[in-house]
């Protein structure tokens, strides 16, 4: 029947994605996902459209995370998405630089504007032979929860990690910055994280608090911890 030939596509917007519009533009627009989603508006039974393929299409981008399709009859495909959510920069053997979600997943094409304060995680990329891929995504795990450790601790109310490295002696070291006084002023110091993140993590981070604490009331410019 005519009565169900599909005339309007709608792209819903997601919570998260409305706080967003008052600061900046969201990665991908309704604009960019009615492209993707190819959906022949005017020329097919909205019984007859094949919601996995239309799903298979918008997934191309790699900034969408989770697709939801609904039919709404008699006329209307709605659509509603969800943004990966970049947790760090990754930079990569060669210098490029992509986004990482909290899954490790890397996507997206950096743009400085988008979320420019993001720890940057560097050499992730180098692993023994027989499996670098693997080994790579799990130390980007890693590197996530230690990050979110570091975040969630007291530690970061004093300094905050700029960029996270893998040495292979040495394990995670981290460049940190933090206030020194009540002046606008900062120092930069390598912190030696060691080469596995565990339970005693947070133990760890509180001791650290203390530590830069001690640094930022006394503004003593530190070069290594």
């Amino acid at each position: 029947s005519p009565l169900f030939i599909l005339q309007v596509v709608e792209v819903a917007d997601q919570p998260e994605q409305l706080e967003q519009s008052l600061t900046q533009a969201p990665p991908v627009d309704a604009q960019e996902i009615h492209r993707l989603a190819a959906v022949p508006a005017g020329k097919i039974n909205l019984f007859d459209l094949d919601l996995r393929a239309v799903e298979g299409r918008i997934l191309t981008n790699s900034w969408i995370r989770e697709v939801r399709l609904q039919k709404r009859f008699p006329q209307t495909l709605s659509i509603a998405v969800t943004f990966r959510q970049p947790q760090a920069l990754l930079q990569g053997e060669h210098g490029s630089l992509s986004y990482v979600d909290q899954d490790g997943m890397v996507f997206g094409q950096v743009n400085l504007l988008h979320q420019p304060d993001l720890p940057v995680l560097q050499g992730l990329d180098s692993a023994p032979a027989g499996g670098p891929r693997t080994l790579r995504v799990v130390r980007v795990q890693e590197a996530l929860r230690l990050i979110a450790g570091w975040d969630a601790s007291p530690v970061a109310g004093i300094a905050q990690i700029s960029t996270l490295t893998w040495d292979a002696e040495r394990g995670f070291r981290a460049w940190v910055t933090y206030s020194m006084g009540k002046e606008e002023v900062h120092g930069r110091v390598l912190v030696d994280l060691g080469q596995e993140v565990d339970a005693d993590m947070a133990t760890q981070f509180s001791r650290l608090s203390r530590v830069f604490n001690y640094l930022s009331v006394n503004r003593v410019a530190a070069r290594q911890i």
